[in-house]
C-alpha cells in the first residue's frame, strides 16, 4: 500500500509517497517533497509547535504498550538525529550533494532542528514511564563510504550532543543507532554522551573489532552488536559458533551480542538455525 504525507509550507504543498510491500516488514521512501535547496528553505521558514492532544496520545501509546511488556523487555523511545531528519525529506543523492554545495544552509537546518527536537523531549519526557531508554540515530550517513569520518564530528556531534543532554537531564539513559564502518564515530559518540550504541560491524561491512571498539570508547559505552545479519542468512552454523566464541576475548559487562539486522522478510529455515546456534554458542562461552 502507498502512504502519501504532505508538507505546507507558507509558499505551497510539498508531498511525499512511502511504499509498505506485502510481506515485508519496512517502508519504501518512493517520492520525496525536497528535490533541491529553495524548498528545504520553505520547510525551515515554516512555523513549528508542539500540540499538547498529539504529544499526550502518544505517550498514553508508549503507555499502553509498556503496560502490556513483560517487566524484562525495555521500551525503546526513538528520534532521529537532526542529520537523518534532513537525508529522510530527499534522495540520498542529493542530501550529498547539498551537504558539500549548501553547506551553509545544511548547518542552518541543524540547528533548526535540534532547537525544535529539544522542544518536543521537554514536552514528552516528562511525561513516559521510567521504564524507557531513549535511542536516536540512523547517522551511518556520516560514515564511510557515504561520506569520510570528520562528517560525524561535523554533522553530527553538534547537534546529537544537545539532545542527549537534554534527555539526561530527565534521567533517561540514550543510545546510538549507526551502521557501517564506524571506527571513527564510536568515539564521537564517547564524546556526545552516548550510554550505548548498535550495532557495532566487523569488516568487511564494517571496519572495526568489538575488542577495538572497547580500547577506543575506554569502556564508556555499552556496545550492542558485532554477529553481521548477512552471516545469520548465509554461514553456516559452526561459522556463527566461531565468531561467538571470538567474542570470549571481550568478556564485558558492557557487551551485547546481538545481530546488526533484523527481517524484514521470509524467516528461512537457515536464519533459524544459526539463530538457535549463536543462542547454544552463547551459554556456553557467556553463561
Amino acid at each position: 500500500k502507498d502512504v502519501f504525507g504532505e508538507l505546507h509550507t507558507k509558499k505551497g504543498v510539498l508531498k511525499f509517497r512511502d511504499s509498505i510491500f506485502r510481506n515485508q516488514c519496512t517502508q519504501w521512501i518512493m517520492e520525496v517533497p525536497v528535490t533541491e535547496a529553495e524548498q528545504m528553505e520553505e520547510l525551515l521558514d515554516t512555523p513549528f509547535e508542539i500540540n499538547d492532544e498529539t504529544v499526550d496520545m502518544a505517550v498514553q501509546a508508549v503507555q499502553d504498550t509498556v503496560d502490556r511488556l513483560d517487566e524484562r523487555v525495555i521500551y525503546q523511545f526513538f528520534v532521529p538525529s537532526p542529520i537523518v531528519t534532513i537525508s529522510r525529506c530527499m534522495t540520498f543523492e542529493t542530501f550529498l550533494e547539498l551537504s558539500l554545495t549548501e553547506r551553509e544552509l545544511m548547518l542552518d537546518a541543524l540547528e533548526e532542528i535540534t532547537q525544535r527536537q529539544m522542544k518536543m523531549v521537554d514536552a514528552v519526557a516528562p511525561k513516559l514511564p521510567e521504564n524507557v531508554v531513549f535511542w536516536m540515530g540512523g547517522s551511518e550517513q556520516c560514515t564511510p563510504p557515504m561520506m569520510n569520518p570528520e562528517a560525524f564530528d561535523i554533522f553530527v556531534e553538534p547537534y546529537d550532543s544537545r539532545i542527549v543532554k537534554k534527555m539526561k537531564e530527565y534521567g533517561y539513559a540514550v543510545g546510538c543507532h549507526c551502521h557501517g564502518k564506524v571506527r571513527h564515530a564510536v568515539d564521537v559518540m564517547r564524546r556526545i554522551g552516548y550510554d550505548a550504541t548498535e550495532p557495532v560491524e566487523p569488516a568487511p561491512q564494517g571496519n572495526i573489532s568489538m575488542k577495538e571498539a572497547f580500547e577506543i570508547t575506554e569502556g564508556q559505552l555499552t556496545l550492542i552488536g558485532n554477529l553481521e545479519w548477512a552471516d545469520l542468512e548465509l554461514a553456516s552454523e559452526e561459522e556463527i559458533r566461531c565468531k561467538v566464541r571470538a567474542l570470549e576475548e571481550v568478556k564485558d559487562e558492557r557487551l551485547i551480542v546481538a545481530s546488526s539486522a533484523g527481517p524484514i522478510t521470509t524467516v528461512t529455515e537457515k536464519l533459524v538455525d544459526n539463530h538457535l546456534a549463536w543462542l547454544d554458542e552463547y551459554q556456553k562461552v557467556f553463561g
